[in-house]
């Protein structure tokens, strides 16, 4: 399903007598590189057991069997496993994701001149891949441990649970509830069932159902939007579809008329032969993800 680039870290070490509990989710202020450079060097002692690129790529620095320098102090925890586990180093018990995300400044002016996922903001090649990396964390741990990590809100947590002064790593914007959805419906498959699932969703079949549904929302709150009683709410609901609009192809702003102007634009490249089939159909299940995780559709 997906290959993992190992790329072995000097900094880590042992778990002890602890057995991998929990998986705690990151967010990278650096590009993959910067963070690969970071992890190598010895002086800066910080590695996290994995990371997920915004191509959809997944590195791993250090083994699941041991432990990574990802989680630092442990002050305040707001997760009740960490409150638990008292003043135990939470590197001992987790495992830890990073996801690449990064912003460029100026460094004359300190100008942002290129914003990417600081804010917890992940492609939709990015969240796949954290998704399948959770399933394929909670089988290695059984595998290797014995010891089973249930996919639910205790047990996946965010750095700022683990230290309450890391800000809101992994970001405002992580997709916790899409996340913790999708862990839910999965928990319980084996990962060979979970991949049998994927591999049929990429298909042009298997999306087409989600598709058909999200096509027929946007329709209906096309009409909804067009002088009827309901027509604020209609429009509210349109709108939810600016975020992604950027990664759809749209140049222009993201009003109404706009969004809808370039999903009916997506939907005729999807259903026709053709060069461009391919990307309107990718294009149209990133809009299906989205449609989704702001709740257009179940």
């Amino acid at each position: 399903m997906y290959q993992i680039q190992q790329i072995p870290v000097p900094n880590y070490g042992t778990r002890g007598n602890h057995k991998p509990i929990a998986i705690v989710n990151h967010i990278t202020v650096g590009s993959k590189q910067s963070v690969i450079n970071t992890f190598k060097n010895p002086a800066n002692a910080v590695s996290s057991n994995f990371l997920v690129c915004r191509d959809g790529s997944i590195i791993q620095f250090v083994d699941i069997r041991n432990r990574a320098h990802a989680n630092g102090y442990v002050r305040s925890p707001k997760s009740p496993l960490v409150q638990q586990m008292g003043n135990v180093n939470a590197n001992y018990y987790t495992v830890s994701i990073e996801h690449e995300g990064y912003e460029v400044r100026d460094k004359q002016t300190g100008e942002l001149l290129e914003y990417h996922g600081v804010k917890g903001e992940l492609t939709e090649e990015q969240y796949q891949a954290t998704l399948w990396l959770h399933k394929y964390i909670q089988t290695e741990v059984e595998r290797i441990y014995k010891v089973r990590i249930p996919l639910n809100s205790h047990q996946v947590i965010a750095h700022h649970q683990v230290d309450s002064q890391k800000g809101t790593c992994p970001g405002v914007n992580f997709p916790w509830n899409r996340l913790y959805a999708d862990l839910a419906r999965i928990d319980n498959m084996t990962l060979e069932e979970y991949e049998e699932e994927v591999l049929y969703k990429r298909t042009a079949r298997g999306l087409s159902a989600d598709a058909y549904a999200f096509l027929n929302r946007m329709y209906d709150l096309e009409e909804k939007a067009q002088g009827s009683k309901y027509e604020a709410e209609a429009k509210r609901k349109i709108l939810l579809m600016s975020p992604v609009m950027g990664q759809l192809g749209l140049a222009a702003d993201p009003t109404v008329e706009n969004i809808l102007q370039r999903i009916k634009e997506i939907e005729k490249a999807a259903i026709t032969d053709g060069k461009w089939q391919q990307e309107g159909l990718r294009k149209l299940s990133i809009a299906v993800a989205h449609a989704k995780n702001a709740g257009l559709i179940p």
